[in-house]
Parts: structure tokens; C-alpha cells; sequence
């Protein structure tokens, strides 16, 4: 790999990474010089990580104006959320046919990782340990190139669902459910562990308060106040 890929697949990530974990928030101008000065890279590969960025549609180039990190659209989110529910159901459908104790003693640890730090208040800590139950399950089914392709689509999901968490979460609940989840999967009760999951989804999708609470961070709330 080129240097200059090196620091355009860094910009790439250390902004996406601020993107998805709402360090910067919807709306927000994001220049490219600041980019390149604060994380000593060229203009090149800083200009070619933004492309990228909005090709992924997590920010928005405005030719004489700037780039700004795109407003969260419920539309990209409900049908991420819709793709990932039911791709993991498939996968638990293989993880209760084909898991090992050894496995499932690997996701009772990420659980138990959890525990620890939901005690201490670290969401951005949870988001991640979050991510890593789900993503363990797709690994060890083998599935690590679905995972991988599904991620692409999930940048307005991880958005909406890291806000929800942030002001309305649950991590006591979300922490019963995953260890629910295993504990089917231990029993072979695909039934049970598919009900499970779709219920844990689905009880971070409440969308009606966020809009209220945030209106300048969805397309959805910004096409309203131009009609109005």
C-alpha cells in the first residue's frame, strides 16, 4: 500500500469514526484543510477520503460552499435496520446448529465486558463491545464478508442508533437480551433466540422523540421546516 492510501484510508477512518459515534453531528461544516492540519496528512489523500466519505453518503460536497456531515435520513435507516435484522437472524438460525461451548464462553465474555463497563458510564466503550456481540456471531458462523458488505449501509443506522443510546438507553436491558440470545443458542432453541433478537432491535428503533429532541440532525425534520 501507497503512503498516500495509508493516510487516505486514515482520514477515512478517523472521520467516519467521529461521524458514527456523533463527535461531529449532522449539519456540521468539516473542512478539509482543518482535516489535513489536525491529523498531519496531505490535502491528496484528505480530498480523496472525503469522496469516499460521500459516496458513502455520511457527508455532503457543496462545489464553492464546503463539505458538511450529512443530515441522519430515517428512510436510509429503517431499511439498514430491516437488512441487518434479518441477515442476523439468518446467521442465529447457523450459530444454533453450530456453536461450540467455547463459542459461547467467548460471548459471555464480551458480555461480561460489558457489565463492567456499563457500571462506569462509558457509552462510547458500550457502542463498541455492542457492536463486537453481533459481529462475533457473524464471525464464528463464518459470515465475516456479509458482515463486512452490511456495515457498508449502516452509516445513518449507527448514527440514529448511537443517538438513541446516548439519551435514552437501557444498557441493563440490552445486556439481558444479549445474554437471552447466547443462552438459546446454548439450548439450540432457534425459535427463542430469533424472538429474542428482534425484540432487541427493535427496542432501539423509537424514532418520534429523537426528532422532537433533535430536529436539526434529520433530513427528514430540515425538508418539513423548507416546506413550511
Amino acid at each position: 500500500m501507497t503512503q498516500r492510501g495509508s493516510n487516505r484510508d486514515y482520514v477515512y477512518n478517523t472521520v467516519k469514526d467521529s461521524i458514527l459515534n456523533m463527535r461531529l453531528k449532522p449539519g456540521m461544516l468539516i473542512s478539509e484543510k482543518e482535516i489535513s492540519e489536525r491529523l498531519q496528512v496531505s490535502r491528496t489523500p484528505t480530498r480523496e477520503a472525503f469522496i469516499k466519505l460521500a459516496e458513502e453518503e455520511l457527508i455532503v460536497i457543496y462545489p464553492q460552499k464546503g463539505s458538511f456531515v450529512s443530515l441522519i435520513d430515517m428512510a436510509q435507516v429503517e431499511e439498514a435496520r430491516f437488512v441487518r435484522e434479518n441477515m442476523e437472524v439468518a446467521v442465529l438460525k447457523i450459530a444454533c446448529r453450530s456453536f461450540s461451548e467455547k463459542d459461547l464462553l467467548d460471548l459471555e465474555a464480551l458480555i461480561s465486558q460489558q457489565v463492567i463497563y456499563a457500571g462506569h458510564d462509558s457509552y462510547e466503550k458500550m457502542h463498541e463491545l455492542d457492536e463486537e456481540f453481533h459481529r462475533a456471531i457473524f464471525y464464528k458462523c463464518g459470515k465475516a464478508r456479509t458482515w463486512n458488505v452490511i456495515q457498508q449501509m449502516l452509516g445513518h443506522y449507527k448514527r440514529f442508533r448511537n443517538l438513541l443510546l446516548e439519551v435514552y438507553f437501557d444498557w441493563e436491558t440490552i445486556i439481558l437480551q444479549h445474554t437471552r440470545i447466547v443462552e438459546y443458542i446454548r439450548r439450540r432453541d432457534f425459535d427463542m433466540a430469533e424472538r429474542e433478537l428482534r425484540i432487541h432491535v427493535k427496542s432501539r428503533f423509537e424514532k418520534d422523540e429523537l426528532l422532537k429532541k433533535y430536529p436539526n440532525y434529520f433530513k427528514e425534520s430540515a425538508e418539513r421546516s423548507m416546506q413550511l
